[in-house]
């Protein structure tokens, strides 16, 4: 199993060798974040670092944009509305009131909405809140959020609501993986950096689409969660 996992990791760097191609300029999401949990300047600014860390590794770039939340914070940022896109995804960092309007457990900590007529998901939820009690400091704050943003981006680059048996897509995180302990593992395998530059690709080529896919979905989507067992809570 050690053998194993060394492998995984060694792919891991491979992969984000990819990212210094040309291709990885050409390949960008914007992330639209409404901070609804009030997550600290500086803690936000390092998840956002995180999260482009990891996406860096399979040749994404990111753009970030901080919507208002309020009527006055729109009536003062004129500029900030633009049409939706299928490279454009709506990130809300949740407080803990309200995850607790969502059917799910205590131990949750995001989840992403996936379109059921195979289409673009757009929309991902992180309880920032939940985040930010397991960590002291901005720094190491930032990194568990920017870590999350990943996971649930991930569920909806890749399409799934799949989880993998380790990497950033994993279902269930331990102590050392929240502690940055395993900070490398925090990675996609090659299969899944295959699918998610893909999957941009074919976003990026049908953003021109006033009908592009996953703009108009189901009202009921599948749900792709991350959740931490309640052992490393205590």
């Amino acid at each position: 199993m050690k053998k194993l996992i060394r492998n995984w990791l060694l792919t891991s760097l491979a992969v984000t060798l990819h990212a210094r191609t040309p291709e990885s300029g050409r390949l960008m999401i914007e992330v639209h974040i409404y901070n609804y949990a009030d997550v600290s300047t500086e803690a936000l600014a390092r998840a956002e670092q995180e999260t482009a860390r990891i996406y860096q590794g399979v040749g994404i770039g990111m753009e970030w944009r901080n919507c208002p939340l309020s009527q006055v914070e729109v009536e003062q940022n004129a500029n900030w509305d633009v049409p939706a896109a299928p490279t454009r995804f709506t990130l809300r960092l949740l407080s803990n009131a309200m995850a607790e309007r969502f059917p799910v457990g205590r131990d949750t900590f995001g989840f992403a909405l996936l379109p059921v007529n195979g289409g673009f998901g757009i929309l991902a939820n992180v309880f920032a809140e939940r985040a930010r009690k397991m960590r002291s400091g901005a720094e190491s704050q930032g990194i568990t959020l920017g870590d999350l943003i990943a996971h649930e981006l991930g569920h909806l680059l890749l399409g799934t609501s799949e989880h993998s048996v380790a990497g950033i897509m994993r279902a269930r995180w331990q102590t050392r993986e929240l502690q940055g302990i395993l900070r490398p593992a925090m990675f996609f395998f090659p299969e899944q950096a295959d699918t998610i530059r893909a999957q941009v690709r074919a976003r990026m080529a049908s953003s021109g689409d006033s009908g592009a896919p996953g703009l108009t979905v189901s009202l009921i989507p599948a749900l792709a969660s991350l959740a931490i067992p309640k052992t490393v809570l205590e």
